[in-house]
């Protein structure tokens, strides 16, 4: 609209000056340069307008995602802390049996397994053993002795 005023201000001055057509085409110059420039800027700004809303929009996802990420894992604490706490329980409860056992196993060892007599003790015990024999053997031969002497005395009779 300023360029029309402008050619009909020169158009009517035409034969005054020559330099009218030399502005106008100047500023028809300028003009275009200035429109070319707003249409880039125009779809710079769009450009950028938009990978900015894309942006945000990804922000926005995995900020969602992040939110519920940590609401997840902070429910799996609770749950590894209850889980921790009944496996507490039931720790104390094994080892409390394990004693028991133990302790019962500890008695049917001491019942079962021999242990190996001291040397002294067999030693002892085989001397004992061969002193009853020989007082056995003793014995014996002295009812030997005397039944072979009733015997002896009966043929005689």
């Amino acid at each position: 609209m300023a360029l029309k005023v402008i050619r009909d201000y020169y158009a009517q001055g035409e034969g005054k000056t020559g330099d009218g057509g030399s502005v106008i085409s100047m500023l028809e110059v300028a003009e275009s340069d200035f429109s070319k420039m707003l249409t880039e800027v125009r779809e710079t700004e769009e450009t950028a307008q938009s990978e900015y809303e894309k942006l945000m929009e990804e922000h926005k996802l995995e900020s969602t995602t992040k939110k519920g990420g940590v609401k997840y894992k902070t429910q799996e604490i609770g749950q590894l802390e209850k889980a921790v706490a009944e496996n507490t329980d039931s720790k104390g409860g094994v080892e409390e049996e394990l004693d028991a056992v133990l302790e019962y196993l500890s008695k049917l060892n001491d019942q079962c397994i021999a242990k190996p007599e001291p040397y002294e003790e067999r030693k002892r015990r085989r001397e004992a053993e061969l002193e009853g024999l020989k007082n056995a053997l003793d014995i014996l031969e002295g009812e030997a002795i005397g039944f072979l002497s009733v015997k002896a005395v009966r043929r005689h009779t």
